[in-house]
């Protein structure tokens, strides 16, 4: 190991670099991921010797301003220009014959999409994971609505030392009710850490996906290299990446692979309340396949795979495609029908709508599901722990209405991006609906598959470029964007939809009252209306696989 190697960037500052190689060893093919969460911990150090071992110069480096490097951190502002550097200068060195490849999760994957439209020449392939595309729409406002545990606890983590959010004191220093919790929500780095945080007040001034947002957006047409993303159906990302390998095509190698876990690297130690051990698979090992053809060109049968390979919950095993969505695909709506039906059947025309109030005291709180704050949130007061869990316990609510197919005579295969048609009145300026598709199983289980959100401000927007408040009492349409998903519905089991109008503290609550969310602190009971009628036609489009 070569620790903390000086970097030098063109603005006069040094990042440091850890290098692995085998000993040694010189003129190798090499790695490099970024890392805002400090480059000497234990999971840096395995995944270096790991790379070393089978005959590559593995890097791990600090960000601007994180640990061992010099600068001040700003989150995504100077990462590409950063790692275009670090590549030129590890180019350079003895140990690397100049064939780079690029690695990293999370933070790391936006590091790679920062660099890759710079075109630097010794960049060779790129392997960005479990990342966000848009950093507003699908990122820190999904849907519009603001991911409180999420933001929250970046800003914390690239504001000050891992261990304030992961560690085990973090329920009492902010992981907690009482910070969760707090009003306004612009103040909340202060109440979590006694200061503010440049980048958690510059996010709160631009609450459109603004100019701000879309300077850092992906840009997967610019990509010029090989490409391996991988994925979780139960990680915010899978859409990006499906998205971004879909936006690629076939004009260069293009892989993804998209797996039943979530945000964590570890997913053979990933759980849920179904069986989920057909899936286990090594990700490193896909990883090293990877590296080895197009750092190394080995013909290992890599160009061989199918481009994209997901795992089909339900059916329990991996298929194999080749685009995304499946060409074969069939849209097929499922109506809301009166008496909590779900039904491909239109509604009538004379069905009565169905009612719920929304308070924000009480949000329903967010139990399984979609989300990347896993090991962010293991030391919290109530960790929030995603997959596909028994949704019972909030079906029981009085503020979740519930719809439920019949027993399927067929199996039904579902694979695809899914969105939900809402027609909804509310008495209230702004609020939230949830949506969530679940599989019912035969003993009565209701486990979680996939889920939307729409703050109903940004209804009239493509991707949360504009706002217009409600009009208390109106039916307005609502169209929530859901994850993707990958599931077969087996014969005897049910599809059902949850209509909800919170999730906490994944999302911020809405308070009703149409206030900037950032500064508002009054709350609003919102009386909310769903129809389901033959004007109103209230639906979800799956994206049915036929046999």
């Amino acid at each position: 190991m070569l620790h903390d190697q000086r970097v030098p960037l063109r603005d006069g500052i040094s990042l440091s670099a850890d290098v692995y190689l085998p000993l040694g060893a010189q003129g190798l093919p090499t790695i490099v991921q970024w890392t805002p969460y400090e480059s000497t911990r234990e999971r840096f150090v395995s995944w270096g010797v790991w790379f070393a071992r089978r005959g590559y110069a593995a890097v791990v480096v600090d960000v601007r301003g994180r640990y061992e490097s010099e600068g001040r951190f700003r989150a995504w502002c100077h990462d590409g220009h950063d790692a275009h550097d670090t590549l030129t200068w590890a180019a350079g060195e003895q140990w690397s014959n100049g064939r780079i490849g690029t690695w990293g999760r999370s933070y790391g994957g936006l590091v790679q999409w920062q660099l890759a439209h710079l075109g630097h020449p010794s960049l060779e392939c790129m392997a960005p994971q479990v990342i966000h595309d848009d950093y507003f729409w699908d990122g820190y406002w999904t849907g519009g609505a603001f991911q409180l545990a999420l933001t929250l606890g970046a800003a914390v983590l690239w504001s000050s030392a891992l261990s304030l959010v992961t560690g085990p004191s973090a329920r009492d220093v902010l992981l907690n009710d009482r910070v969760f919790g707090h009003l306004p929500l612009v103040e909340l780095d202060e109440i979590a850490i006694g200061r503010k945080v440049d980048d958690w007040r510059e996010w709160w001034e631009h609450q459109l996906n603004d100019g701000y947002w879309q300077r850092f957006r992906h840009r997967p047409e610019q990509v010029q290299v090989p490409i391996f993303q991988q994925g979780g159906w139960f990680d915010p990302y899978s859409g990006s990446h499906l998205r971004s390998f879909a936006a690629i095509g076939e004009r260069l190698p293009n892989r993804v692979l998209i797996g039943p876990w979530s945000h964590e690297e570890e997913v053979e130690a990933f759980t849920g309340d179904i069986d989920l051990s057909p899936a286990l698979t090594v990700i490193r090992d896909h990883e090293l396949a990877f590296y080895d053809r197009f750092l190394k060109d080995e013909a290992n049968g890599w160009d061989e795979r199918p481009p994209a390979e997901l795992y089909v919950l339900g059916a329990n095993e991996w298929r194999g495609e080749r685009e995304w969505p499946l060409a074969r695909t069939e849209l097929t709506p499922f109506y809301l029908r009166q008496g909590g039906g779900l039904s491909p059947e239109q509604p009538r025309a004379d069905e009565p709508a169905d009612r719920f109030d929304y308070d924000p005291a009480d949000p329903v709180p967010t139990i399984g599901g979609v989300n990347s704050v896993l090991t962010m949130t293991q030391g919290a007061e109530t960790p929030i722990r995603p997959g596909p869990l028994d949704q019972r316990v909030l079906e029981r609510r009085h503020d979740v209405l519930t719809y439920t197919g019949a027993p399927l005579d067929r199996d039904l295969e579902v694979i695809g991006p899914l969105e939900l048609v809402l027609y909804a009145a509310s008495s209230a300026r702004d609020t939230d609906f949830v949506v969530r598709l679940c599989d019912v199983y035969p003993d009565g289980r209701s486990i979680f598959l996939t889920e939307g959100i729409i703050r109903a401000r940004y209804r009239g927007s493509v991707a949360g470029e504009s706002v217009e408040l409600l009009e208390p009492g109106e039916v307005a349409a609502y169209r929530i964007r859901c994850y993707p998903l990958a599931n077969v519905f087996r014969r005897g089991h049910r599809l059902r939809l949850d209509l909800t109008s919170s999730s906490f503290p994944r999302f911020s609550r809405n308070l009703n009252t149409g206030e900037d969310v950032g500064t508002g602190t009054r709350l609003q009971v919102a009386h909310q209306v769903v129809l389901h009628t033959a004007a109103y036609p209230s639906h979800v489009l799956l994206p049915v696989i036929p046999a």
